[in-house]
């Protein structure tokens, strides 16, 4: 079943600190999947200054200012109900996005929560004047089909504009996945 894009269900809206509590509860949601276990109560404290943060795998989280949060980026968080549901962001690359971080908790899968999520980054970056959006995505996952049906096309590589991909996003591709690109203009 897919839900209705305008559904009142399901809301998107750009992250502020005070979303912390929520975007770990997508977070947590996430590495349940992968068999990690963290209590509801394990949020941790969000980034202060001066303080060097814990784990290299979650180093954007806690540098969202620095990945996510300048120049024509930003992070989502998305909202099914009163339930946390999702999250994506689009760092700034110079004068283009990568989406990152795209997940949706499980039980809100196929009802419109990654569609409204990624229609967000889109409408944004163009509205900032951006001309394209690329990713990596598992060549046989489901987000494959919700890129295509979004205008995604696979390409064999980064855009020019994507050269030094790995060492701005710090992301080191696995063989399997796929690149993505939406022209925008």
């Amino acid at each position: 079943m897919t839900a209705d894009l305008e559904s009142p269900l399901i809301v998107v809206i750009p992250f502020t600190w005070e979303h912390w509590p929520t975007l770990w509860a997508v977070r947590r949601a996430q590495l349940a999947e992968h068999g990690i276990l963290l209590g509801p109560d394990s949020t941790p404290e969000p980034p202060r200054p001066g303080v060097k943060m814990r784990d290299e795998h979650e180093w954007d989280y806690y540098h969202m200012d620095q990945v996510y949060l300048r120049g024509a980026g930003n992070f989502w968080l998305a909202w099914y109900g009163e339930c946390p549901s999702g999250h994506v962001g689009g760092q700034d690359v110079g004068g283009a996005i990568e989406l990152r971080r795209m997940y949706v908790v499980a039980n809100y899968r196929r009802r419109g929560v990654g569609t409204k999520l990624v229609m967000a980054l889109i409408a944004h970056s163009r509205a900032q004047g951006i001309g394209a959006i690329e990713l990596w995505t598992a060549g046989d996952g489901p987000g494959r089909h919700l890129y295509r049906a979004l205008g995604f096309r696979e390409t064999g590589g980064p855009g020019a504009e994507f050269r030094d991909i790995a060492g701005r996003t710090r992301y080191t591709p696995d063989p399997e996945e796929i690149r993505m690109r939406l022209d925008l203009f």
